[in-house]
C-alpha cells in the first residue's frame, strides 16, 4: 500500500517536473511575449525603435539559450560588471532548465511506454488530478502579492544582489518590465496547466 503512494508521487513529480521545464523552455523562447510588452512610451524611454528594441532581445535570448554563445554583446544596451555576471548566473540556469527537460522527457517516455504495456493507466490519474488543481491554486496565490515572490525567487536563486539592476548602468531593465515577468508568468502556468490537462485526458481516455 504505501509502495503504490510512493510509487504514483514519483510517476506525479517526473510528469510535473517534465511539464514545468517544458513550458520555462517555451515560454523563454516564446520571443511574442517580449513584444507585446513594447509600447511607445518604452520606445520614448529608450530613444529606440521597436525593431532595435527586438534586434537587441533576439541577441540577449541568443546568448542565454544557446550554448555556444558565451559572450553577452547587445548593439545597444551595454552591461556593468555585475550585470554580465547575473546574466551569465541566468544562462546557467537556463542551460540546466534544458537538461533537466531532455533527460525529464526521456523518462515520461519510458514511463508512458511502461504503463501501456501493463496497463495501468490508472496509477496516473490521481497525480494529475492533484497537479491540475494545484497549479491554479499556487497560481493565484503568487498573484496576491507577485512583487514579493518575485524578490524571493531571485534571492533563493541567486546568492548576491546583482539582479537588481541600475538603469544607468544596465539600460536593458528599462525594456524588461514588471509587466513583460508577469505575463511570462501567466504564459508559463497556462502551459503548465494544458500541458497536465492534455495528459489527464489522454490518459483518462486509456483508462476507460
Amino acid at each position: 500500500m504505501a509502495i503504490g503512494f510512493w510509487k504514483r508521487l514519483l510517476y506525479s513529480l517526473l510528469l510535473d517536473i517534465a511539464g514545468l521545464s517544458s513550458a520555462i523552455f517555451l515560454t523563454i523562447n516564446s520571443i511574442f511575449l517580449f513584444r507585446f510588452t513594447i509600447n511607445a512610451h518604452l520606445t520614448k524611454l529608450v530613444g529606440m525603435s521597436t525593431n532595435k528594441i527586438m534586434v537587441n532581445y533576439y541577441q540577449l535570448i541568443a546568448y542565454l539559450e544557446l550554448p555556444w554563445v558565451h559572450r553577452l554583446k547587445l548593439d545597444d544596451f551595454p552591461f556593468s560588471e555585475h550585470g554580465l555576471v547575473h546574466m551569465a548566473e541566468v544562462k546557467n540556469l537556463f542551460m540546466l532548465n534544458t537538461i533537466v527537460m531532455v533527460f525529464s522527457i526521456c523518462m515520461v517516455i519510458i514511463l508512458y511506454r511502461y504503463i501501456a504495456k501493463n496497463k495501468k493507466w490508472w496509477e496516473l490519474i490521481s497525480g494529475l488530478q492533484n497537479s491540475m488543481i494545484l497549479i491554479p491554486l499556487v497560481v493565484i496565490f503568487i498573484s496576491l502579492d507577485f512583487d514579493h515572490w518575485f524578490v524571493l525567487f531571485h534571492q533563493a536563486f541567486f546568492n548576491n544582489n546583482y539582479w537588481i539592476f541600475n538603469p544607468v548602468t544596465d539600460p536593458i531593465i528599462n525594456v524588461l518590465t514588471d509587466n513583460f515577468f508577469t505575463i511570462c508568468f501567466v504564459f508559463l502556468f497556462s502551459l503548465l496547466e494544458l500541458y497536465l490537462a492534455i495528459s489527464f485526458w489522454i490518459v483518462k481516455k486509456q483508462v476507460n
